[in-house]
């Protein structure tokens, strides 16, 4: 069974770029260009894995993160950052309980493929 992954960044030429490189990869996946619509879709949606930027202009990955613990939404979360030190960050705001894995951008697609494809 494929995937299904959702893909939450600011950035909208990352996410496509991300978007195309999945689905290239047999994965179903969609997109959300800010926090409150990733929210609305992980809501509607059972969503295997999300991959979530850290800071996101508006609400950011954190306040996503502290939906998601009050929407008791089950998929597995990847957070992705530039920030060095985003595991503490995570765990300083209480939410480091959610995240399945840190992923650093600029992206290693090959590390987060190889992330995507060992979880269950």
């Amino acid at each position: 069974m494929k995937k299904n992954i959702l893909v939450v960044d600011d950035d909208v030429e990352l996410c496509e770029e991300i978007s195309e490189i999945l689905k290239d990869e047999g994965y179903l996946v969609e997109t959300a260009c800010d926090v409150a619509q990733g929210i609305q879709r992980a809501q509607d949606t059972d969503y295997d894995i999300i991959i979530l930027d850290y800071k996101m202009s508006g609400l950011t990955g954190v306040d996503f993160l502290k939906l998601v613990r009050e929407k008791r939404i089950k998929s597995k979360i990847f957070v992705a950052s530039g920030r060095p030190f985003v595991e503490k960050l995570l765990k300083d705001e209480g939410v480091a309980d959610l995240v399945s894995y840190t992923v650093k951008k600029p992206f290693d697609m090959e590390f987060l493929l190889r992330k995507i494809k060992a979880s269950r």
